[in-house]
């Protein structure tokens, strides 16, 4: 999951090492502090921007557009130095292919630019159509499917229209952001 920001996300256009690369870009509310944190199969190295008095950084101030290109310089030199190469792949799993804008599950033969495979562990396959964590209990205290109890009100629009608002959000109806 994490080679995906390197490969295709937040990062592909500043990252681009001799050997596999996965990392995680991030960047807060307004831009006030920006990361990158990425690894091969050998070396793990992190960058972090931010004023000591927190403010904006500005247009354009992203973990991928500031760090990776910091991360990227140090890396090169890295991994001419140590190398690097493929990551291991845990036992007790196996690679299910995947349309990455869509989440439909692919044949084992797919192979065009929009099939990725990603890792399941063994008896936590995905049920397509649903939203899934990847079977490693990310997020498991949070319910996978909940049935909204209270009902929206109805209120008048400043136009003098009427619309109805949802209930309050809660924690388990926020996302915090993606994977890239």
């Amino acid at each position: 999951m994490m080679r995906g920001v390197v490969e295709r996300g937040t990062a592909s256009s500043v990252i681009n090492l001799p050997v596999p690369t996965a990392g995680k870009t991030g960047t807060t509310n307004d831009s006030r502090d920006v990361w990158f944190v990425g690894f091969t199969s050998n070396i793990v190295a992190g960058c972090y921007m931010g004023f000591d008095q927190p403010r904006p950084m500005g247009r354009g101030a992203y973990g991928g557009t500031m760090c990776g290109p910091v991360f990227q310089q140090f890396m090169k030199v890295a991994t001419e130095k140590f190398g690097g190469g493929p990551f291991d792949v845990p036992e007790g799993g196996h690679f299910i292919k995947i349309d990455r804008y869509t989440g439909a599950r692919l044949p084992d033969s797919a192979s065009r630019a929009y099939v990725v495979a990603e890792y399941f562990r063994d008896g936590a396959e995905p049920i397509f159509g649903l939203a899934f964590d990847g079977g490693f209990a990310m997020g498991s205290d949070l319910p996978l499917l909940e049935e909204v109890q209270q009902s929206g009100r109805q209120v008048t629009t400043s136009t003098g229209g009427t619309a109805v608002l949802g209930p309050k959000a809660t924690f388990g109806t926020i996302t915090s952001g993606g994977q890239y």
